[in-house]
């Protein structure tokens, strides 16, 4: 009888796990169209910058940081060329070149004596065929007015790099864009400071566009505006020891109190922040620190904060998506593809079909891009409402209730 008993035993814990299995599919599948969709505290949101007609980049401080940024900012421009965007670069620094920044600045004996700013900007000029203006004086808030482009239907960008040694050029970069920022409240034109500063041997890069104390999250998923560097950590505008603040970058190197290579890892640290932000567009980061002597880089993703309703957006074509770079063949037999409209639960939306098959397509009225749905808490009442949104401009619009309904109990 026992080993009855036993098959008896293993067939009952076999029922079980095929039982436990089925009830988490189907719980998997049933219960969460159902319930509300709370912010998950493990999402990241990526910062949305729009789609601006023009990008400014002015690239403040041409020394230790500031000299390797340069490079990486002509690369990106050259790859703005030829990807079509409007990217104009200026270079301010007053500084002259000297020996002593020749061991750890991008700098050749050859340069010695030149303004660090026109040296770069002429190189990169000659290196890349640009167009870069150098700005041989001191930061001020007058040079945010004297290098904005003109208006633009589809908005400017204007980046704001600080790549500063003392804490008074930073205090005035932070008043600058401060007022700045509140002068184009509700503007197209937005505008983001990118810091990057560093000790012996650590070294942090912060990044910003907002006055809020706290990251302004869309519900549609992406971050609309996030605090200044100097609100997220307090210490930039703080004084420093008396010696380092009287003393530079290059006068520390020599002293043997600064990393030859601190610079060239925080320059490569705020060009991943640039490519992320205007070229592949999913930079979730706020900030990120790193230490050259314990070889540890920490990056603190945009989790949280304070959900608001976004602005309707414009009607502003997606590049990568426009509906006159779609394919105008059918992929399936090769047949004649026909644009036109239909409504999907109550919402009208573009559809594209083929003349000759059954091949059909539902996309964005905006531009053509992939049609998603989702369930948003727009007032934070905790009633959501379903939503039917673009996976790739900021298109959205609301489900009827009645076809949510319909839908639900389907």
């Amino acid at each position: 009888m026992q080993p009855y008993w036993l098959y008896l035993k293993q067939l009952a814990l076999y029922v079980g796990q095929q039982g436990r299995t089925l009830l988490k599919r189907l719980y998997r599948r049933l219960l969460p169209p159902l319930l509300p969709r709370p912010l998950s505290p493990h999402k990241t949101y990526r910062l949305d910058i729009g789609h601006p007609d023009r990008v400014v980049i002015l690239l403040i401080g041409c020394g230790g940081t500031g000299a390797f940024v340069a490079h990486i900012l002509a690369q990106l421009a050259n790859w703005a060329r030829s990807a079509g965007i409007d990217l104009r670069l200026y270079f301010v620094d007053h500084d002259i070149i000297e020996e002593k920044n020749l061991v750890r600045q991008n700098f050749c004996a050859a340069e010695v004596g030149y303004p660090k700013a026109f040296s770069l900007a002429w190189r990169y000029t000659a290196a890349f065929g640009l167009t870069i203006t150098p700005v041989v004086e001191q930061f001020s808030a007058e040079l945010l007015d004297r290098f904005q482009p003109a208006y633009s239907p589809q908005g400017t960008l204007t980046i704001v790099i600080g790549a500063v040694d003392n804490v008074c050029a930073r205090r005035k970069m932070a008043e600058a864009i401060t007022a700045k920022l509140k002068q184009q409240h509700g503007s197209q034109h937005k505008f983001f400071w990118l810091d990057a500063g560093n000790e012996r041997l650590s070294g942090q890069v912060l990044i910003g566009n907002s006055l809020e104390p706290e990251p302004l999250l869309s519900p549609l998923g992406y971050c609309l505006g996030l605090p200044l560097p100097h609100l997220q950590e307090p210490s930039l505008l703080l004084e420093r020891d008396h010696l380092q603040q009287e003393l530079s970058c290059a006068d520390l190197n020599l002293r043997g109190e600064q990393s030859a290579m601190i610079n060239r890892m925080m320059a490569t640290l705020v060009g991943v922040y640039l490519y992320r932000l205007l070229q592949s567009r999913d930079l979730g980061w706020s900030g990120s620190w790193v230490n050259l002597q314990t070889g540890m880089t920490k990056s603190i993703p945009i989790t949280g904060g304070r959900l608001v309703l976004p602005e309707r957006p414009q009607h502003i074509p997606v590049r990568a998506a426009a509906p006159e770079e779609m394919a105008e063949t059918c992929p399936d037999c090769g047949g004649e593809i026909i644009a036109g409209q239909d409504e999907y639960r109550g919402v009208l939306i573009a559809v594209r079909f083929c003349a000759a098959c059954p091949w059909r397509e539902e996309v964005c009225p905006e531009c053509g891009g992939e049609l998603g749905e989702d369930v948003v808490d727009f007032e934070g009442n905790g009633r959501p409402v379903p939503v039917l949104n673009c996976l790739q401009c900021e298109w959205y619009a609301l489900i009827p209730e009645n076809e949510a309904v319909t839908d639900g109990t389907a």
